[in-house]
C-alpha cells in the first residue's frame, strides 16, 4: 500500500482503449467498475521505543568503537568482505555479543 492511495480513492479509474469524446456522448454506456471484497486498512506501524547508538548501553559503544579504531587503522583487517586479522576478530565477536538494549 502506498502513500498516494487515500489520495486517489477518489478519482474514477482509466479504462484503455476508451476516449473521453465517447465517455461524454454516451454517459450510460459508460462500463462500472465494482470492487468485489473490500479493502483492508492497515493501521500505521508505531513503535514504542527506538534503538541508536545514542540510547545503546555503554559496553556496546565501548565495544563497537574499539571494533571501528581497529579496522580503520589495520591493513589486514576488511569489513565489507569479513576479512580481519586475529585481533579484529577478536574485536568483531566481542562487538556481536553485546546487546544494543539493556536487558
Amino acid at each position: 500500500m502506498s502513500l498516494l492511495s487515500g489520495l486517489l480513492d477518489h478519482v474514477p479509474p482509466t479504462i484503455a482503449g476508451t476516449t473521453s469524446q465517447k465517455l461524454v456522448s454516451c454517459p450510460q454506456s459508460r462500463p462500472h467498475l465494482v470492487l468485489t471484497k473490500p479493502v483492508e486498512r492497515l493501521l500505521p506501524f508505531v513503535a514504542i521505543t527506538h534503538t541508536s547508538a545514542a540510547s545503546a548501553t555503554p559496553e556496546w559503544r565501548n565495544a563497537r568503537d574499539q571494533y571501528l579504531n581497529h579496522i580503520m587503522v589495520c591493513r589486514s583487517c576488511y569489513a565489507p568482505t569479513g576479512r580481519h586479522c586475529t585481533v579484529g576478530s577478536q574485536l568483531r565477536a566481542s562487538y556481536d555479543s553485546k546487546t544494543m538494549e539493556a536487558q
